[in-house]
């Protein structure tokens, strides 16, 4: 029961943040070009990931996007959900790691390929 009653206040707390987040994270953040590139759909993926703890993995296409916005543009989003004050699952450390795990994860999937040499 008391299981039942964990998940019904998580399922509460996931809608209560996702209402209260817009869908375009990456274009708040107010660095140029953040948000250029990012979707919303791919920026509402890695707020998942990143604060609400979804253990899924972002698509390739997702990845792709968050590496070429860079780093600093990703370390500013971490930034804002943390100094928003929204509620995030776990701790701020947690955060922070599961930003560095999304961006680790992404930047080694997004390498891109040598083009094939011309015979």
């Amino acid at each position: 029961m008391a299981t039942l009653k964990n998940f019904s206040t998580f399922i509460i707390l996931l809608v209560v943040t996702v209402a209260l987040l817009p869908r375009a994270t990456f274009a708040t953040i107010g660095i140029p070009n953040c948000s250029k590139g990012i979707t919303s759909d791919c920026g509402f993926g890695f707020f998942k990931i990143i604060v609400l703890g979804d253990t899924s993995t972002p698509a390739d296409v997702c990845c792709r996007e968050l590496v070429k916005a860079g780093k600093n543009c990703h370390n500013q989003f971490v930034e804002l959900i943390i100094s928003s004050k929204k509620p995030i699952r776990g701790t701020i450390s947690d955060v922070y790691r599961r930003g560095n795990e999304t961006w680790n994860n992404c930047a080694a999937s997004s390498v891109v390929s040598p083009p094939e040499p011309a015979h």
